[in-house]
């Protein structure tokens, strides 16, 4: 026997020794098929979306802020309403006064609200309606821009944060 018929069967031997052990298994037939979703980023609005119209309505003040960043519920016992009309004269009750200003709607969603009047009744009851009427009337001044969303009635100041929030009175 030559070096060479020798040779060639032993490097056989060792190949199918290596192959074999880089073979891997078949996997398994998965029950369920994989399903991938592709998901796109969307941007948050920055400004408040444009509303139809919020004259002629009248609106119930539910929440408000202090003045002081601290957002308040109307004091139950209490009732707050504006009723804007296309006379550019918003009316209604700041809980305690009746009041009547001028307002005018800009270029939406921008609106102006002059600081209201009154002729100063002091109401007792309940206790701190008059401190809440008092931050309604400077949050009404406050106000720059305005919003309609899920039929709330939403006022921004000029940070862009929500200042006053109404429900359309039923």
């Amino acid at each position: 026997m030559d070096f060479s018929s020798l040779l060639c069967p032993g490097l056989l031997i060792l190949a199918i020794a290596f192959c074999g052990c880089t073979i891997q298994p078949v996997p398994a037939t998965p029950s369920e098929p994989v399903t991938y979703a592709i998901v796109e980023k969307t941007a948050l609005p920055t400004t408040p979306t444009v509303p139809q119209s919020i004259t002629e309505i009248t609106w119930k003040l539910g929440w408000y802020d202090d003045t002081k960043g601290i957002w308040s519920s109307v004091i139950s016992g209490s009732t707050i309403t504006a009723t804007f009309g296309n006379d550019e004269t918003v009316r209604g009750s700041g809980g305690c006064n009746d009041y009547s200003t001028d307002f005018h709607l800009g270029n939406a969603p921008k609106i102006w609200i002059r600081r209201p009047t009154v002729q100063g009744v002091e109401c007792s009851t309940p206790t701190g309606v008059m401190h809440q009427e008092s931050a309604y009337f400077t949050d009404l001044s406050r106000g720059q821009n305005y919003t309609v969303t899920n039929g709330q009635l939403l006022i921004f100041d000029s940070e862009n944060r929500r200042i006053l929030q109404f429900d359309p009175m039923v």
